[in-house]
C-alpha cells in the first residue's frame, strides 16, 4: 500500500467497502502521482485526513457546494456522506437516465474547479446516483481541500484553453502545472474532434496517466501536491462515468458550468 493511502485509509476504517473502492481508486491515480516525492504525498493525504476530522467545517464545505451547485442549475442534492438515501444501482436505470446523469456530474466536476477554491473530490458511484423519486443524489464522503491558487489557476487555464482552442493558454497552463513535455499526451485524453460524443475508460486514463509519468519524469519533485488530490479526483469521475456505460457531451458540460456565474 502506497504512503499516501495508508494516511487516507483512516478516514474509512470500519467500512470496508470505503476502503477497498478508494484502494481502487489510489490504484488507478498511482501513474499520475508516481511524479511527486514521499514529502510532498504525505503532505497531501495528511492535509485530507485533517480536512476530514473537522464536521464543523465539513458541514460548511457542503453547504458551499450545494450553493454552487443551485446558482449553477445543476440540480444535484447533496447530503451528508451517514445519510440513508437508497441509490438505484446504475444496472437498474434507463439510458436517459443514465446519460442526464452523467452529463449533471460533468457539470459538478467544472463548477467545483471554476466557481470554488474549496473540491469535494468523493465522486465514487456508490456515493452519487439517482434515488427512487428520480432524484440526483451525492452522498460524499468528507473527503475534500482547498486548492492552492497557483495549481487551480494553471488547471483551469489548461481546460479553458482547450475547449475555446486558446494554445497560448492551453500551453500555460501545462507549463505553470509542470507537464508541458506531455502536452500531446493531454490533449489526446481530452479528447479529438468537437468532445460532444466522448466515453469514459479508466483503462484508458491509467494507460494516459503512466505515459505522462514515464515522459515526465524528470521533472520529479518539481509537481505541486495538490496532484494527490486532482488524481483522486479525476479518478473517481472516471469509475463513474464508464460505469453509465454512455457517451457524454463534455464541451456542453464544460459550456454550462463556465458560463452560468
Amino acid at each position: 500500500m502506497f504512503a499516501h493511502e495508508m494516511h487516507v485509509a483512516k478516514l474509512f476504517r470500519g467500512a470496508p467497502r470505503s476502503k477497498n473502492e478508494w484502494s481502487a481508486i489510489f490504484g488507478l491515480a498511482a501513474p499520475g502521482v508516481d511524479l511527486l516525492p514521499p514529502r510532498k504525498l504525505v503532505h497531501q493525504s495528511l492535509e485530507l485526513v485533517r480536512n476530514a476530522a473537522s464536521s464543523r467545517r465539513y458541514a460548511s464545505v457542503l453547504g458551499t457546494t450545494q450553493a454552487t451547485l443551485r446558482r449553477a442549475r445543476v440540480p444535484i442534492l447533496v447530503q451528508e456522506h451517514r445519510s440513508k438515501s437508497p441509490l438505484m444501482p446504475s444496472a437498474n436505470l434507463k439510458r436517459t437516465q443514465r446519460r442526464w446523469l452523467g452529463q449533471l456530474v460533468l457539470q459538478l466536476y467544472f463548477a467545483q474547479l471554476f466557481h470554488n477554491e474549496t473540491a469535494v473530490i468523493d465522486l465514487w458511484p456508490s456515493r452519487l446516483g439517482i434515488n427512487v423519486e428520480g432524484d440526483a443524489i451525492w452522498m460524499p464522503r468528507p473527503v475534500y481541500l482547498r486548492w492552492d491558487g497557483d495549481f487551480l489557476g494553471a488547471l483551469r487555464n489548461v481546460y479553458a484553453g482547450f475547449f475555446a482552442d486558446d494554445q497560448a493558454q492551453f500551453r500555460s497552463g501545462l507549463r505553470n502545472l509542470g507537464v508541458e513535455a506531455a502536452d500531446g499526451l493531454v490533449l489526446r485524453h481530452l479528447g479529438g474532434g468537437t468532445q460532444r460524443g466522448v466515453r469514459f475508460s479508466t483503462a484508458d486514463l491509467h494507460s494516459t496517466l503512466r505515459e505522462i509519468s514515464d515522459l515526465s519524469s524528470s521533472g520529479a519533485g518539481t509537481l505541486h501536491r495538490n496532484f494527490v488530490a486532482f488524481g483522486l479526483y479525476l479518478a473517481s469521475l472516471h469509475e463513474l462515468l464508464e460505469s453509465l456505460d454512455c457517451s457524454f457531451d463534455v464541451r456542453s458540460a464544460f459550456m454550462r458550468s463556465h458560463r452560468r456565474f
